[in-house]
């Protein structure tokens, strides 16, 4: 029997944790924000780009990082649409 190649989207992991995780909002003004594969500003790697009112699943993992300017910022790991990344955590509520 041939098995099927799925993503799970954020809705399938959170029934597959019991509910532990939690949704956050965009929310930065007049552009949008970036999901990286890692926490840390690089222009060349993103995931995708999440416009203010996007829904994000996590976990409330955390990390230091760095943005745009070099300054230091902290990341929070999500997912959209299936896809697990970084963004900074000063544009999510």
């Amino acid at each position: 029997m041939d098995k099927e190649n799925k993503k799970l989207n954020a809705d399938d992991l959170e029934g597959v944790s019991g509910g532990s995780g939690w949704y956050m909002t965009v929310n930065i003004p007049n552009k949008y924000l970036t999901l990286r594969p890692q926490p840390y500003y690089d222009q060349y790697h993103e995931l995708a780009q999440l416009y203010p009112g996007y829904q994000l699943f996590t976990y409330g993992e955390i990390t230091n990082g760095t943005d745009a300017q070099g300054n230091k910022c902290v990341y929070r790991k999500v997912c959209y649409n299936g896809i697990w990344g970084w963004v900074d955590a000063r544009y999510i509520y």
